[in-house]
């Protein structure tokens, strides 16, 4: 399908009603007549040695860990042992960009079950395994972290102090970020959900701007609340099956009765809209973003939402869908709530950091609306548009933190002119605020558009109201904040401000190549996607 005939397909009705507009009856069989409702039982466990797709999925897990741990037993008091640690973070990162790229080259529908699936015995006692597998869905997000872990140590060249404990940090970040993405057992889930968690506290209490003890236990205290309540919940919803197990596919067919399902289902949600984040719950978000140096803060800001959409998705979506039809007047109140509060709270900031984490915040908050309306079309412009706002928060931010390093301020009242001094600046933050908006030929617009024509038809009200304060408020924020920071008279003082250099061209340059080429080729990602959304639609009709 390219991406004309996707937006063609978002405007009949087949393909934009929510299966769960009718609990009394599905439409999945009409939508997807030629698409295996998955069985949902896993594949037995097994300790044979794994195929060559398997040990790239887990490369892919644990590539980052390994290099981080060794790169903490490397000294890195001089200037070459330091650019030995770099260059070891760079390689590790770098190479596990590749398999992911390698993954999303070869990978192929199956038919309603995981790609690239890994299963062995890890605690039988337990119901636990070491399950790993990928679809559409958590393919696109893998890429998506990969990309952003490797610009981040790219972006961390001037790290001086503590870097072999820094770039480990990082590498655990990344770590973190891919085992929840590839992880199909919820015990393994807990285990990596924890881990960008506690890599991003130790990152910006150690490496962060004035406020950074406040922020980093904010993010620690608000992290582990999110990780109680996923931990409650798996619980629960394991205790329920028999013979227990923690195997997400197995949990699925557990049949839940009375209190209990509405009761896992604000679980669930409450545990991933932490991380999303929504109203009121996002305020560790900003002081995060704000006070993080500009890789780690690019980390947040682009790749934490996305790891709570998946959630989203996963579970929430895959496994209650009942509950979600029944709770979705809420939801959509929620999605109105985080998205006006956002975008006006982006237009009242003196702080670009904290400006462009509320920016970020408003995109987040149109993947809930993709979630709660069940649309196929939808849903696919949700997983796009969480791919595409990672990549432009991602670059906004490091943008940011460029401007900031050259000026010594990241007031947006104190800055004027720049696109004098730094031109290359300026083009890289309007394209990264243009994606997010929308622009055609970006990213984001193909995510945008199917997330509104795929929601529409299902509530048109809270659809309408998303799209005006979506584009007035963003909007808003990325000329008002442009044309203060780059346009009118040069202060003397930053009259001998010197452009970016190579090393931070190349990494922008490269978030800015993923942009475009999205933008003018969306079904790179959005065929593959498709599958994933129409195999988690099927689980939750079957």
């Amino acid at each position: 399908m390219t991406g004309f005939s996707l937006l063609m397909a978002a405007a009949s009705p087949s393909a934009t009603s929510s299966p769960l507009a009718t609990p009394s009856a599905s439409p999945l069989p009409s939508i997807v007549p030629s698409l295996p409702i998955p069985s949902g039982t896993p594949a037995p466990v097994t300790l044979a040695n794994p195929t060559l797709p398997a040990l790239l999925l887990s490369g892919i897990v644990w590539i980052p860990l390994i290099v981080g741990l060794v790169l903490l037993l490397l000294p890195a008091r001089s200037e070459a042992e330091r650019a030995r640690v770099r260059i070891g973070a760079i390689v590790g990162s770098g190479f596990v960009l590749v398999l992911a790229v390698l993954m999303w080259y070869g990978f192929a529908d199956q038919g309603g079950t995981l790609a690239y699936e890994e299963q062995r015995a890890w605690l039988p006692q337990l119901g636990s395994s070491y399950h790993l597998g990928v679809d559409g869905v958590s393919l696109a997000l893998l890429l998506l972290t990969s990309l952003l872990s490797l610009v981040a140590v790219l972006a961390s060249s001037r790290v001086r102090e503590r870097a072999g404990a820094y770039f480990a940090l990082l590498l655990l970040f990344e770590t973190g970020l891919n085992g929840v993405l590839a992880a199909v057992d919820y015990l393994l889930i807990l285990l990596f959900w924890a881990m960008p968690v506690v890599a991003a506290f130790l990152l910006i209490a150690g490496w962060g701007g004035p406020g950074r003890s406040r922020a980093a236990l904010k993010v620690l205290a608000f992290g582990l609340a999110s990780t109680a309540l996923l931990l409650v919940a798996v619980l629960i919803l394991a205790g329920q099956s028999s013979p227990p197990t923690f195997d997400l596919l197995s949990l699925h067919n557990t049949v839940l009765h009375g209190p209990a399902t509405g009761l896992l289902f604000w679980l669930f949600f409450a545990a991933f809209a932490i991380l999303l984040p929504a109203v009121p719950l996002h305020t560790w978000f900003i002081d995060a973003v704000a006070e993080a140096g500009a890789p780690v803060a690019a980390l947040i800001g682009g790749a934490l939402p996305a790891l709570a959409g998946y959630g989203l998705y996963r579970t929430v979506l895959g496994d209650f869908p009942a509950d979600l039809h029944r709770m979705r007047g809420a939801i959509l109140v929620l999605t109105l709530a985080t998205l006006i509060w956002s975008g006006l709270s982006a237009l009242g900031q003196d702080d670009l950091k904290r400006a462009i984490a509320f920016l970020a915040q408003s995109r987040s908050s149109l993947v809930l609306l993709a979630v709660v309306s069940a649309a196929p079309v939808a849903l696919n412009g949700g997983v796009v548009l969480i791919v595409a706002s990672g990549l432009g928060v991602a670059l906004l931010l490091l943008t940011a933190g460029m401007i900031q390093e050259r000026t010594g301020t990241h007031s947006v009242r104190a800055l004027s002119g720049l696109a004098a001094r730094l031109p290359r600046a300026a083009i890289l933050y309007l394209v990264g605020g243009l994606g997010l908006l929308g622009l055609p030929g970006l990213a984001g617009f193909v995510g945008m558009v199917l997330v509104f024509l795929g929601a529409y038809p299902v509530d048109r009200t809270t659809t309408t109201i998303a799209i005006l304060a979506s584009a007035l408020l963003s909007g808003g924020l990325v000329v008002t904040s442009s044309e203060r920071i780059f346009f009118g008279p040069l202060p003397d003082g930053f009259a001998r401000l010197r452009d970016l250099g190579t090393l931070e061209l190349t990494y922008a340059v490269l978030l800015v190549a993923v942009i475009v080429l999205l933008g003018v080729f969306p079904t790179l990602l959005a065929n593959d996607v498709n599958f994933g959304i129409l195999s988690l639609l099927a689980r939750g009709a079957g």
